[in-house]
C-alpha cells in the first residue's frame, strides 16, 4: 500500500503525519484522529469534535500541475482547516 504524508494547517499552526493506505481519501484517522492535544493550539476540544464530524463531508481536489498531491479545506471556527495529502511512496 502507498505511503501518504498528510500536512494539516489551522490558524498558523501545522502538523504532519503519515499512513499507509490503499488510497488517501477515505482514511480520516491518519490526519484527523492522530492530532495530539495541544499540537494545534487553536483547535480546542469542541472544534476538534466539529472537525471530526465535518472531515467526511468535503472532498479532496487534485492540486493543479502537481502529481500525487491533493488538498481539502474545511470551514472551522471562523477559519480554514487545510489538509494536504501527498503520495510519498508508490
Amino acid at each position: 500500500m502507498p505511503l501518504y504524508t498528510y500536512i494539516v494547517t489551522y490558524k498558523g499552526a501545522s502538523r504532519v503525519t503519515q499512513g499507509s493506505h490503499s488510497n488517501f481519501n477515505g482514511f480520516i484517522s491518519s490526519w484527523c484522529s492522530n492530532i495530539p492535544a495541544g499540537s494545534i493550539p487553536a483547535l480546542t476540544p469542541s472544534l476538534y469534535k466539529e472537525l471530526a464530524s465535518k472531515a467526511y463531508y468535503s472532498d479532496f481536489a487534485s492540486v493543479e500541475n502537481i502529481k500525487h498531491v491533493w488538498r481539502k479545506s474545511i470551514e472551522l471556527g471562523g477559519g480554514e482547516f487545510t489538509v494536504i495529502a501527498v503520495q510519498t511512496q508508490p
